[in-house]
């Protein structure tokens, strides 16, 4: 964990950066694999997965934890926290939309409005520490774009000649902050779930009104946060090695055709381009942690098919 170290103040110079965190990462890993025959045919099957449990035990400043925000939202973004994952999403939890102005006036506590500004198109923001009121101190955890369940496939398989090649690998129980909609382009594109905004009452009742200058409705919230898990065909490829009864007879001791196949489908209810990201490359080296998990339109892993052949002497 790279952190700045702590320095008194009569020193006279910025605190220095160092590795002063303390994170803990356990779980479980399996692995299980099988081989047989069906006749002619050989299969080999491998499978594997694991689970992770990550907590930062101490982030190594004076608070016990940092923020750092997401590029065009304001009201969170994402957070280390002692006794967290790190890092996580750090933001306002939503409770539908306003349909009417008397569902305004009957949010309250104790009584009095807690949104006495709101009108109806606007985000039902959650009251979280219960004082009446939606201020910074309501900001929770909202996600974890770290998974908890890693799996994979692998399967082999011979068949007179033909060969079989595929490996399947993906994620579960994992989020990401879909941060593609510009706040600071009013005329920019949008994803295509705003389509599905208020436009009036019963109209929706996760997607807010969508209006010019709307600092209340598009804050760092669990609106943007998604599941990002998936199952992806990361590779597959299909062979077929000539009998040597014939390529002895052009003097080659082996040759073998080709068709492969990588990143040819992809299985998520993430609406993006790739549910698979990463770190931001664009900032320091300190701050890349606590970009991943957050989708800026991150160019998908291309879809690529191979052909070839293979020649022994």
């Amino acid at each position: 964990m790279i952190m700045e170290m702590p320095i008194p103040s009569y020193v006279g110079e910025s605190r220095p950066y160092g590795n002063v965190g303390d994170m803990r990462n356990s779980g479980w890993e399996f692995e299980l694999g099988y081989k047989f025959n069906v006749g002619d045919a050989r299969f080999d099957i491998k499978g594997n997965a694991s689970y992770l449990h990550n907590e930062l035990r101490n982030l190594g400043n004076d608070t016990g934890f940092l923020n750092y925000g997401i590029n065009q939202f304001s009201g969170g973004g994402t957070r280390a926290e002692n006794g967290q994952p790190f890092p996580f999403f750090y933001g306002y939890k939503t409770d539908g939309i306003f349909q009417n102005m008397d569902e305004v006036r009957a949010y309250t506590k104790d009584g009095k409005m807690i949104m006495p500004d709101a009108t109806p198109g606007d985000i039902r923001f959650v009251d979280i520490n219960g004082d009446g009121q939606i201020t910074t101190e309501d900001r929770t955890n909202i996600g974890n774009p770290t998974p908890k369940w890693s799996f994979g496939l692998n399967l082999n398989a011979e068949w007179k000649g033909f060969d079989l090649g595929l490996f399947l690998q993906g994620v579960a129980d994992v989020d990401i902050f879909d941060a593609t909609y510009r706040q600071d382009i009013a005329s920019g594109n949008y994803p295509t779930w705003v389509l599905s905004r208020w436009t009036g009452e019963g109209t929706s009742n996760k997607v807010p009104i969508l209006k010019q200058g709307d600092s209340k409705n598009w804050v760092v919230s669990d609106l943007y946060v998604n599941d990002a898990s998936f199952c992806r065909l990361k590779n597959i490829q299909i062979g077929y090695t000539i009998p040597k009864s014939i390529t002895k007879k052009i003097h080659f001791d082996r040759i073998r055709i080709y068709a492969m196949a990588e990143n040819l489908f992809t299985f998520t209810k993430y609406h993006g381009f790739d549910p698979e990201i990463g770190a931001n490359a664009n900032v320091s080296d300190s701050q890349k942690p606590y970009t991943i998990g957050v989708d800026y339109g991150t160019y998908p892993q291309a879809r690529t098919f191979t052909f070839g052949f293979n020649l022994s002497l």
